[in-house]
């Protein structure tokens, strides 16, 4: 499945959140965030690993200090033969969709046909829901298309469903597909932003409202990362800062939402399962997503100070017993990027996905390149990803948002 996003709307650039205020939102369910760091004093082993390093044990670069409890016996053995991206940090939060290797991260196709703006994967591992905007129009359509034996993708279907109306940040998709999860923000400063789901085979919407997406959405709770939706389409997840009357941050949760709660706030129908107080004196919770159960809750989280590595853990569903699954160091040569840690979970529940540096060579003709891990959950074995991407002028490229 996918993993999205941190504070920032789709299109539009982020802007930095101060200690106390919100000023703009940071989700990008259309544009996944990246962490990097500057001047870390950690190990670079990470930063010379080549394509498909993997890391068995633990290390200052990687480590995996507890395995989780292994996935059911119906689990597949092996990673997702693809996956697919969209560049972060291209002119007006679209992109080209791209599918890579898993094993390399190599690039294997591109697929001009939409410039998309959302991305979420069904369980298979090889169909996929994009999302792009309606030409200048304040509405996005959602496609399906599915990648043959090679990676490369078929041509975007139509799902029938209503246009959406409003700036998408995150979207996410059930095992099946029949369900979609999506947040989005009004075209205008001050429009109310929304998270809501779509049972596809019916076209039946909910929404729950007063969530904050940035550039001035009122709200008393702020998406703080991309929305996760369990395989069976019944329960959405997502990291969120809790948000006084004034707009001042008091803290950051990770919030349970089902699909099946009444019309209300967000607020209202969503339940906090972990709570924790706001940087930038403590980590910062940057990103959650579900098992296909719904049992599991896996989440990155950027650490204090300055976010010189990042921790992936595992939870149960409300919160508790807690499991450091692995710590990523941001290599001393990685510059900062725009944002946080995402997590891609692939549909059966065995590995995670998440890129969680970039850098940024001294030669601003020369692409960025991204650092993305490919942890087994059941092991704890790591593969380091090194991913290039286009260099960029204004806007340079600073992260991707990942599906497999």
């Amino acid at each position: 499945m996918i993993s999205r996003l941190h504070l920032t709307a789709a299109r539009r650039p982020s802007e930095s959140l101060p200690s106390g205020r919100v000023i703009s939102a940071v989700v990008s369910g259309a544009a996944v965030l990246v962490l990097a760091a500057c001047g870390a004093p950690s190990s670079d082993a990470a930063a010379t690993a080549g394509h498909g390093t993997t890391v068995a044990s633990a290390s200052a670069s990687a480590s995996a200090p507890a395995p989780a409890p292994a996935p059911s016996a119906g689990a597949r053995t092996a990673p997702p033969r693809f996956f697919a991206d969209l560049v972060q940090g291209e002119p007006g939060g679209q992109s080209q969709l791209q599918v890579r290797d898993s094993a390399t991260g190599r690039l294997v196709a591109q697929d001009r046909q939409i410039l998309a703006s959302g991305l979420a994967a069904l369980a298979g591992g090889r169909t996929f829901v994009v999302a792009e905007q309606v030409g200048n129009s304040c509405f996005t359509r959602l496609y399906r298309l599915r990648l043959n034996g090679r990676g490369e993708p078929g041509q975007p279907v139509p799902l029938p469903i209503p246009r959406l109306h409003g700036v998408l940040v995150s979207l996410t998709a059930s095992g099946t597909g029949s369900m979609l999860g999506y947040a989005t923000s009004g075209c205008a400063k001050g429009e109310p932003g929304f998270i809501g789901v779509i049972h596809v085979p019916s076209g039946r919407t909910t929404r729950w409202g007063r969530v904050s997406l940035g550039d001035g959405n009122p709200g008393n709770v702020a998406l703080n990362g991309a929305l996760s939706l369990s395989s069976n389409g019944r329960l959405l997840a997502f990291p969120a800062l809790r948000l006084s009357a004034n707009s001042t941050i008091t803290g950051q949760d990770v919030r349970v939402l089902p699909v099946d709660a009444p019309p209300g706030t967000v607020a209202q129908r969503s339940r906090i399962v972990r709570a924790g107080p706001y940087p930038p004196a403590h980590p910062l919770l940057a990103s959650a997503v579900l098992s296909p159960d719904g049992g599991t809750l896996y989440t990155c989280t950027a650490l204090a100070p300055a976010g010189h590595a990042v921790r992936l853990s595992a939870d149960d569903s409300s919160g508790r017993l807690r499991r450091t699954l692995a710590t990523l160091s941001v290599p001393r040569s990685s510059r900062p990027a725009a944002g946080t840690c995402p997590i891609a979970l692939d549909g059966h529940g065995r590995y995670l996905l998440v890129p969680y540096a970039v850098r940024y060579p001294p030669n601003p003709q020369a692409g960025p390149e991204a650092r993305v891990a490919m942890l087994d959950i059941s092991t704890g074995r790591i593969t380091v990803l090194k991913v290039s991407l286009p260099a960029g002028g204004m806007q340079p490229a600073s992260g991707l948002l990942i599906a497999w």
